[in-house]
């Protein structure tokens, strides 16, 4: 019995399935259609992901449509009765949300001292900051959507951070080491912003298969979601 509990807790630990159940058990049965609907899904392939991890918490009544099993009505009944442990889930996601968010205040000051000290072009920066921003909350959303797999996470946090952690200290040491201006008494501004959008591509390439190849060692086990 606890393993079948402990079974129902994984499998509800996503809102979208506990609507599902919810749903199910108020209004007795819905068609497929019903449940998009009522769920405001419009992807057929999220709910045909959601409706596959319930597996046999659901079944089909004589007019195909979907209502809860037994196992599915247990479910509910642990949802109604346990609404605390159910909740624990969102509570992590709050937590996640404000390290998200602390990460990306942080990022933002990093980039801006560096495009200080670096006297790198202030648009430059803009445009390194909105593509980390967006990279930063690209990762966000792999964390509450483990189901869009953790290889994708992996590969994204080696492009933007392992990748963008060694651009910023090849541009700190083409600084210190004069190359830097050598490039642009060379080639100009021009050259300079096509060597650093070059270099950007390259490390973010390079950063990304470093990504997969850690993720492959941890069977892309997604970290921060492993204990939902």
């Amino acid at each position: 019995m606890t393993s079948t509990i402990d079974s129902l807790h994984k499998i509800l630990k996503d809102e979208t399935r506990r609507k599902i159940i919810r749903e199910l058990s108020e209004k007795g049965s819905l068609t497929y259609t019903d449940l998009m609907e009522s769920l405001n899904i419009v992807s057929t392939g999220t709910l045909n992901y959601h409706l596959k991890v319930l597996g046999n918490l659901l079944e089909k009544d004589e007019a195909e449509r979907y209502v809860l099993s037994e196992k599915g009505k247990l479910a509910y009944r642990l949802l109604t009765e346990f609404p605390e442990q159910n909740g624990s889930t969102l509570n992590k996601r709050r937590r996640l949300k404000v390290i998200w968010v602390f990460c990306s205040v942080i990022l933002t000051i990093i980039a801006l001292v560096t495009g200080y000290e670096l006297n790198v072009p202030i648009y430059r920066v803009i445009i390194a900051l909105i593509v980390a921003q967006v990279g930063s909350a690209f990762l966000y959303y792999i964390q509450v959507k483990p189901e869009k797999t953790g290889r994708i996470f992996w590969i994204a946090l080696g492009v933007f951070v392992i990748g963008g952690v060694f651009w910023l200290v090849l541009q700190v040491f083409m600084k210190e080491t004069g190359f830097r201006l050598q490039l642009l008494d060379l080639t100009g501004t021009a050259g300079d912003d096509l060597f650093a959008l070059i270099s950007l591509i390259v490390l973010w390439t390079l950063g990304g298969f470093a990504g997969d190849w850690i993720g492959k060692k941890l069977k892309y086990k997604v970290l921060l979601y492993s204990n939902y």
